[in-house]
């Protein structure tokens, strides 16, 4: 194994200076305590990785039914037009079916007809992305067939009929607006009726014929999203306004990207929820990928055999929120994410499982990666692996690296993984985030190193 600033950290003897990077970053809150090992002055070194960009579509489907735990699931609708350069043009179109009901008030149950019923769509506004000003025109259409969104992903669809929209005349709100109300057509109901009307098998038979709605808004400046778990169809008998709501039971958003003129800033990598634009980082090992880094690390001396105890470990990635801050507009909205995920790729076949790397539950994706537990607390401004998961992570890698063997992980992938709130498990963060279109700049390495930095491993060693 060749030397590099990894291999340095095993066999160096005594003082290490990474550029500027001698003093505890209080931002990450790292400092050495009582499991500090005897010897020299503890050091802290800021490790910046290799950065770049990769797709991964995220899930924006769910099912109530199937995954119960995520009431906080939201669907999307309409197209923003974000300033922050790469963003591009960002379209979603929302997907929302029903529950059957066991039981209907007999005033709609027994109607004859249409004529004495209303229904209406009524949605609850928890997320705006986009300019707040300008209304939103929405069409209504109904499926074709019954679809399969639990765990679907962005860029699904599924059939729908768009000759006629289901919502009466032109169907318009402001984004701001905390409930939305759509007016469904008598024809519709007509339609639908006895549908609507079908309480056998526990509400079984309104679920295999009526499939749900695509909701679409191609001409709008923002793009609203919807509580998944509060949505309702309601159908209500006019003459004394008796209600049977239809709950709120599977949602799919379809999120694609386009007309996308503009390079991110050169100086920043642009991650973007929704579409699944992620990063990902690459520390050196070996001695050719290090001589890439333009980094001077020195060693004195760097053949005594001695090693340098690693105390605390974490991983750190800032958002540059002044940057994004420089690309906002008057009325224009854009939510902060409220979270992250990160998936790590084990370098070989012998790497230990994630359960074993992480003394956790099951953390594997796929055949390779590892779900790597985030400080909830870190997010929006930024994506933290504490001590406790980052920390056995560095130190099985050195030893791993000292034996000739790879280190655990090679590439570590960041995507934004939205929540409407930040549960306090670390092993919330390994979830699935909520759709969104969020834009994020990630600021790359760079001479100056200006707040917040670059992403970068912090490591705090005792010399002995």
């Amino acid at each position: 194994m060749k030397s590099s600033w990894l291999y340095a950290v095993l066999l160096g003897g005594a003082t290490l200076l990474f550029l500027s990077a001698c003093s505890d970053s209080t931002s990450v809150g790292l400092g050495v305590g009582p499991d500090s090992l005897r010897g020299g002055e503890p050091i802290t070194l800021d490790i910046p990785p290799t950065l770049d960009t990769t797709r991964t579509s995220p899930i924006t489907g769910t099912n109530f039914r199937q995954t119960p735990s995520r009431s906080t699931w939201r669907f999307l609708v309409g197209v923003v037009d974000d300033p922050i350069p790469g963003t591009g043009v960002i379209e979603a179109e929302g997907y929302v079916d029903f529950a059957g009901r066991s039981a209907l008030p007999p005033e709609i149950r027994d109607a004859p007809d249409a004529d004495s019923l209303s229904a209406e769509l009524r949605l609850r506004t928890t997320y705006l992305h986009g300019r707040t000003e300008e209304p939103v025109e929405v069409k209504i259409y109904d499926l074709t067939a019954e679809a399969e969104m639990d765990s679907a992903r962005a860029p699904a669809s599924f059939d729908a009929d768009e000759t006629e929209s289901v919502a009466v005349d032109t169907a318009t709100f402001v984004p701001r607006d905390s409930l939305i109300t759509i007016e469904l057509r008598d024809s519709w109901i007509n339609e639908h009726l006895e549908t609507l009307k079908d309480t056998t098998d526990d509400g079984g038979g309104f679920e295999n014929n009526f499939p749900g709605f695509k909701i679409v808004a191609p001409n709008s400046q923002a793009v609203v999203g919807f509580s998944a778990s509060s949505a309702t169809l309601r159908l209500t008998y006019e003459p004394d306004t008796t209600n049977a709501d239809y709950a709120g039971l599977k949602t799919f958003t379809h999120i694609e990207q386009r007309n996308v003129t503009a390079s991110p800033p050169n100086t920043h990598r642009l991650l973007l929820g929704g579409v699944g634009v992620n990063l990902t980082m690459d520390w050196a090992y070996g001695e050719e990928e290090f001589a890439r880094d333009e980094t001077t690390i020195d060693s004195l001396p760097a053949s005594t055999g001695q090693v340098l105890p690693l105390n605390r470990a974490e991983i750190f990635v800032p958002v540059d929120t002044l940057a994004m801050d420089d690309f906002s507009e008057s009325s224009f909205v854009r939510p902060r994410p409220m979270g992250f995920r990160m998936v790590a790729t084990r370098s070989a076949e012998d790497v230990p499982s994630c359960a074993v790397i992480f003394r956790s539950r099951e953390l594997a994706v796929g055949d390779r990666g590892c779900e790597v537990p985030l400080a909830p607390s870190a997010a929006p401004g930024a994506a933290l692996v504490s001590d406790n998961f980052a920390f056995p992570v560095f130190q099985e890698s050195f030893r791993r690296v000292r034996e000739g063997q790879s280190p655990l992980f090679t590439t570590y992938r960041v995507q934004v993984a939205d929540r409407e709130n930040i549960p306090g498990n670390p092993l919330s963060t390994t979830e699935p985030g909520l759709p969104s279109t969020v834009p994020v700049l990630i600021q790359r390495p760079s001479s100056s190193q200006e707040e917040p930095g670059p992403p970068r491993a912090t490591l705090t060693v005792t010399p002995l």
